[in-house]
């Protein structure tokens, strides 16, 4: 999603994925065995807190570290899911599928902070009924949706579009791996344990046709969102992203 802003794709990006992911793999698998060494099947499955309890076998004396750390990881995952959300509704809006002040860039710092506002306000709605459970199902089914969807049109530019300019191109066994797992996350626990929060889900997705059927496909448009926008600008200090943007944040 923020390809575009990065210098060197093609050098930068498989760096990252071949030194990252694994990095995150092994240690994952580390604590993992580590879970296991320590703790009994029975204590694992009981345990509110896995990483707690471990803590509480082996660091007796400062187990209160590992609820810190958790505390603070969570930064770490706030900070990288606003940065991707904020840069996924940026390109949407780039295509004009969401209004044009989401494609905007603060003339400070060239940062999309129009998409960001916007990614983290759409996520606080989505807490307010206060079910992690039920949020947890919510987004991890259309999460994986979604992940699966953009493997499968990534496929099909690569196919129908062979000759478009691409600073990085994915390994093509890649996507279609995902989209296998994908779809796999997504249609397991609608046939092991059927619930209708998945449907609930599915049809909120599909709901959103009632808005890209006349504002993005009929182009339907008033006259009052051009003000509104005007002065959401100034209150924003946000500008369009064109070149002359790009070149006075460089």
């Amino acid at each position: 999603y923020f390809s575009e802003e990065m210098k060197n794709p093609s050098r930068n990006i498989p760096l990252t994925v071949m030194t990252a992911v694994p990095a995150v793999i092994v240690f994952y698998l580390l604590v993992n065995i580590s879970y296991l060494t320590v703790l009994t099947p029975k204590e694992i499955v009981s345990s509110v807190a896995v990483a707690v309890t471990w803590a509480d076998r082996v660091i007796p004396s400062v187990a209160w570290i590992i609820p810190l750390s958790v505390a603070v990881s969570i930064f770490g995952a706030l900070n990288s899911s606003m940065f991707t959300l904020g840069r996924l509704s940026y390109a949407g809006s780039q295509s004009g599928h969401l209004p044009a002040l989401i494609s905007m860039l603060n003339v400070h710092t060239c940062t999309p902070a129009p998409a960001m506002i916007f990614s983290t306000t759409i996520a606080s709605i989505f807490i307010i009924p206060s079910d992690l459970i039920m949020l947890t199902n919510y987004f991890g089914f259309s999460a994986w949706l979604m992940t699966g969807l953009t493997c499968a049109s990534l496929i099909v530019l690569r196919y129908r579009e062979p000759h478009l300019p691409r600073p990085y191109k994915v390994f093509l066994p890649v996507p279609f791996v995902m989209v296998a797992m994908s779809f796999f996350l997504v249609l397991a626990p609608i046939v092991w344990s059927p619930n209708l929060q998945y449907v609930y889900a599915f049809l909120f997705m599909l709901g959103s046709l009632i808005v890209y059927l006349p504002f993005v496909h009929f182009k339907l448009h008033f006259a009052f969102l051009d003000k509104i926008t005007c002065h959401l600008q100034l209150l924003l200090e946000v500008c369009p992203a064109d070149g002359s943007a790009e070149g006075k944040c460089e």
